[in-house]
């Protein structure tokens, strides 16, 4: 008689990606009359209500400057990104550019900026 013992690893992988969804994903009108928007860069379909909803309590409760980096805890995942913001009026921007997703899996996905080629479109030599 043998005995098979397995253990489950959990392994830690990085992997770049350079795409994202980008876009208003929440409005907020408080009672004082002032328009909060948030906004998210660079953000993942599955998690990026659940950034958006956090990122405005953040906002809430902590109160942010343009540049600061902050941590977001979701249900699946921990994201690290920089908060921009802009006041104008009675309306304050927030956009939440995401840099890091580390995921409940062991996978952290990297944000890196897409590198474009210079390539010639057309030849307009008539």
């Amino acid at each position: 008689m043998s005995t098979y013992c397995s253990f489950a690893q959990n392994t830690k992988r990085v992997e770049q990606y350079n795409y994202g969804k980008n876009g208003i994903d929440y409005i907020a009108k408080s009672n004082t009359g002032k328009t909060i928007i948030i906004s998210t860069f660079n953000s993942r379909p599955t998690i990026k209500d659940e950034v958006a909803m956090n990122v405005f309590n953040y906002f809430k409760e902590k109160e942010p400057k343009d540049g600061d980096k902050i941590t977001i805890l979701v249900n699946a995942a921990i994201v690290k990104g920089t908060c921009k913001i802009k006041t104008k009026g009675n309306q304050t921007s927030v956009e939440f550019h995401y840099e890091t997703i580390e995921w409940n899996d062991g996978l952290t996905e990297v944000y890196t900026t897409p590198k474009f080629n210079s390539t010639t479109i057309a030849n307009n030599d008539d």
